[in-house]
């Protein structure tokens, strides 16, 4: 009998525990469990695929979106295609988010912001008016896409392109805009490369064509 009233208190522990188990295996992140951010993935490598976003090949997952670093930080979205839409910055039509600014890309990639319209603020970068952030910088494309930093203003220094001076981001080529806005290359040190356009030696971003400003702004490509 007591052997009997072990065995009832087994199964009854099994079939309490049974709907516990079975609903950690359907996405127990989706029922109140830790949400995990999305990690980061790969850009497209399959030969004429013309996915945009996200999107899975053999199971694996894509950005359809050509990122510059090769990875998608999960930050992109589509431009706005809704004719007539006036909306800026990010936006969802029928729960789809999309992006109001015309980036050069073809795409955005989460970082951009409204130029400042405060009356006489003479804020130089990114900053914020009651909680809303803007940036300072004159932007040619009417929006900032958060790559923008200031020119280097240390004295002295000879540092070419982006770098930090005591936690301060800056770049060391003289942009014609007054400011650099992400885009900038050095020109191309290496004897002997005839590569045009933007190109990689050991890892580093160059570029082929001879500029006169002697940097890229990251507008040229090659024929």
């Amino acid at each position: 009998m007591k052997l009997k009233k072990i065995l009832l208190c087994v199964l009854a522990l099994a079939l309490l525990t049974l709907p516990v188990s079975a609903h950690g295996c359907h996405g127990g992140g989706h029922h109140g469990g830790a949400v995990r951010p999305a990690r980061p993935v790969t850009v497209c490598t399959v030969e004429g695929c013309t996915a945009a976003g996200r999107h899975v090949h053999g199971g694996v997952t894509y950005c359809g979106y050509p990122h510059e670093s090769g990875v998608c930080d999960n930050n992109c979205r589509a431009l706005c295609p809704l004719e007539g839409c006036p909306e800026i910055g990010r936006h969802t039509h029928n729960g789809v988010t999309y992006c109001g600014y015309a980036h050069v890309s073809g795409f955005c990639d989460g970082a951009c912001r409204t130029l400042c319209t405060e009356e006489g603020c003479t804020a130089v970068g990114r900053h914020e008016h009651n909680g809303v952030v803007y940036c300072g910088y004159s932007h040619e494309g009417g929006f900032c896409d958060g790559a923008c930093r200031a020119l280097c203003t240390v004295d002295g220094c000879t540092v070419a392109g982006r770098h930090d001076h005591g936690g301060v981001r800056c770049c060391g080529y003289a942009h014609p805009g007054g400011f650099c806005d992400g885009t900038c290359r050095a020109l191309c040190p290496v004897e002997g490369c005839t590569v045009a356009g933007r190109h990689t030696h050991n890892h580093v971003s160059y570029c082929g064509d001879r500029h006169s400003i002697g940097f890229c702004e990251g507008a040229c490509h090659s024929a």
